[in-house]
């Protein structure tokens, strides 16, 4: 069992404060690995320099970037339609969901779309975007059967949805409703703020830090939480735009993926990780008993996962974690007579 710091008076001269101290500090630290951490605004600057809004589609990459690991801490590309994967907008089958769906945090070649699913099958449509957001991409740029379409369903989707329904709803873009800065300057002015905020959520234990395997990591225990029933009208809009995207094709299947905060949780971290999880599950529930009969959906175990398939200060995979998907989604995809999937050893 690795080693937990908990929340507790008790512990606050030494072990609450030294688990603050060391955790801030590798969230700054220029280590490769914690480098991969976008709420570091050093970093998010780089990451939403890739970005442009856009009025229908929300955002978009700028089209064709190739990047090295010196960047991001990881390899990547983008394809000449601003988004990832092969540009292949008359493909039978579409990708789609949030960044976990788009591919992020890996190196190219290591995210699990380009290890299991065929080049020419598949339109990777994919983007941390609310659903209406792709309904109108698909609108504007699918020109495929339609055949199927594979949904990862991230607990971050209804939060992020959240952001661009308002930036549709006041007529601004998302950087302006979430104020987002890519310039040095406005990224500098952060920093303080920044690390100002995490010590007060760490001593609250919306932040918590942990030790595993000798490495610090960190879970954010308020990490896209919404309380189902006082967001019911955000539940119902997007849902009801899930329920259009869905209708564009024959068959949909939806994967639901864990998070690291989820296998935190189950490993007893944190009440306040607890409580996150199981908000996660609420929406989880309501969500499938609306499906309509051509819409299969699964949820992956949590545990089938492990902490080494995360990395530790960002919330994606880490190339084993694709690894594991991969391995747990081929067959599942398979199953439900998805074509163009990988045959893996």
């Amino acid at each position: 069992m690795p080693t937990r710091w908990r929340i507790s008076t008790e512990f606050w001269p030494i072990k609450m404060r030294a688990a603050v101290v060391s955790g801030l500090a590798a969230m700054v630290w220029p280590n490769r690995q914690r480098r991969v951490n976008f709420t570091n605004p050093l970093n998010g600057r780089r990451w939403l320099s890739l970005l442009a809004s856009d009025p229908r589609h929300g955002i978009r990459f700028h089209p064709n970037l190739s990047l090295d690991r010196r960047e991001l801490g990881f390899s990547f590309r983008s394809n000449a339609l601003g988004l990832r994967g092969p540009a292949a907008p008359d493909a039978p089958q579409v990708l789609l969901g949030t960044s976990f769906a788009m591919g992020l945090s890996v190196d190219n070649g290591e995210n699990w779309y380009e290890q299991i699913l065929e080049s020419g099958q598949w339109f990777n449509a994919a983007m941390p975007v609310g659903p209406l957001n792709q309904i109108r991409l698909l609108e504007d740029v699918y020109t495929g059967s339609g055949d199927a379409l594979l949904y990862l369903y991230h607990p971050n989707l209804w939060k992020t949805a959240q952001g661009y329904l308002a930036a549709d709803r006041e007529g601004r873009d998302i950087f302006s409703i979430m104020r987002w800065k890519a310039d040095h300057a406005s990224t500098l002015k952060l920093i303080p703020r920044w690390l100002a905020k995490e010590g007060a959520k760490a001593t609250s234990g919306l932040s918590h830090y942990a030790r595993i395997d000798g490495e610090p990591w960190f879970f954010n225990a308020a990490y896209c939480h919404l309380e189902l029933d006082q967001n019911k009208a955000l539940f119902d809009t997007v849902a009801g735009h899930l329920d259009q995207l869905f209708t564009r094709f024959k068959k949909v299947v939806v994967l639901r993926v864990p998070i690291k905060e989820e296998l935190a949780a189950d490993c007893g971290f944190s009440p306040r990780l607890t409580l996150l999880a199981q908000g996660y599950d609420r929406f989880w529930d309501a969500f499938r008993v609306r499906l309509a009969p051509h819409v299969e959906a699964h949820a992956l175990p949590c545990s089938a996962f492990g902490f080494s398939d995360f990395l530790p200060y960002d919330t994606h995979w880490s190339a084993r974690g694709n690894a594991t998907f991969c391995r747990l989604a081929a067959p599942l995809l398979r199953g439900a007579g998805l074509t163009g999937i990988i045959e893996r050893d």
